[in-house]
């Protein structure tokens, strides 16, 4: 495939209609951070004028997007960050094809549609292609589930490994057939373990920018059975018989506090959870939501800040040691 077959996006969208339009398709959240030195994409927004006093993520985007040569990108101008519509007149500004797409925040159903709908015109796509491709797409997402369900049911993959699974679902590393086999081949592998007996926590919030908390939280004797957000990239209301409207309305991340709640309460009692990690972005508007829900969850709630893609510092490992500690104590 040639690069202009390659359409990045800033956050999770239809990812079926980009196959489906004969595309890679690209999230470019992770590209940023798998790099081995994702700190230089910032460095290229910064240079470009990026100020330093904004959310690290999307200056990572850009400079993904600019040192990638990346000719098409899908920005999410509604039900993500609040800085997208700037990043899209800087992209049209440089000359790169930008095609906006918004969640409705009040999940109405016709405006969704139609955002749904334009984003086909503009690939391309026809109905039946479509759902060509949603019905091959069925046995990842089905395996996807199953990943999920061995992590919190059987206890038999990380925390780490369910985030990566998870996390990866919004683009299928470019291409969900060879996604499928290789998560085939990682839950039989994964049967295979013990189970642990560890205490459950969970972590919600956007997936997080320090390269190693996975590591070190479940060095510390827990296991996260748990990964809010990283849990809906992978659509866990999948059916076979829903359409791609219903599907993206149940998807809870773009559309405001309290759908994501109900969901977080509903996961913790499933999952019996016991403490909770509420990771925040620096200079992200959704640090307000905190507010809430370290108000309405009912269990123990630690909430930690990153800004740079780097290991955790030591004030923050003290922080969580002393979080998990407490749960032992009370639990």
């Amino acid at each position: 495939m040639t690069q202009n077959k390659i359409v990045g996006f800033t956050t999770t969208i239809p990812v079926e209609i980009i196959f489906a339009g004969k595309f890679i398709p690209c999230d470019l959240n992770n590209i940023f951070i798998t790099d081995k030195n994702p700190i230089h994409f910032i460095e290229i927004a910064e240079k470009d004028g990026f100020p330093k006093s904004m959310c690290n993520w999307i200056k990572g985007i850009y400079g993904v997007i600019i040192e990638e040569g990346i000719e098409t990108v899908i920005t999410v101008m509604e039900g993500d960050c609040s800085n997208t519509q700037a990043l899209a007149e800087i992209l049209t500004y440089k000359g790169i094809r930008v095609i906006p797409f918004s969640y409705p925040y009040d999940r109405d159903k016709k405006v969704l549609k139609r955002e749904i709908d334009k984003l086909k015109h503009e690939l391309s796509v026809e109905k039946e292609d479509l759902i060509d491709v949603e019905k091959d797409m069925e046995e990842i997402r089905l395996n996807l589930e199953e990943i999920d369900r061995m992590t919190w049911q059987e206890k038999v993959v990380t925390g780490h490994e369910n985030h990566l699974w998870l996390v990866r679902a919004s683009d299928m590393l470019g291409n969900y057939s060879q996604y499928n086999d290789m998560a085939t081949a990682f839950i039989k592998t994964a049967k295979a373990r013990k189970k642990n007996d560890r205490m459950n926590i969970g972590y919600i919030g956007v997936p997080p920018i320090f390269i190693d908390l996975y590591d070190f939280v479940e060095k510390n004797g827990v296991h996260i059975v748990f990964n809010e957000t990283q849990r809906q990239f992978s659509l866990p209301y999948f059916s076979k018989n829903m359409d791609i409207v219903k599907r993206y309305r149940l998807y809870t991340y773009p559309y405001g506090i309290f759908l994501r709640i109900e969901d977080i309460k509903k996961e913790i009692k499933r999952r019996e959870i016991k403490g909770i990690i509420h990771y925040v972005q620096a200079f992200c508007y959704r640090v307000m939501e905190d507010v809430i829900l370290r108000d309405v969850l009912g269990i123990p709630f630690i909430t930690i800040e990153g800004d740079l893609p780097t290991k955790l510092d030591s004030r923050t490992k003290l922080r969580i040691e002393a979080f998990i500690e407490m749960l032992r104590e009370r639990f």
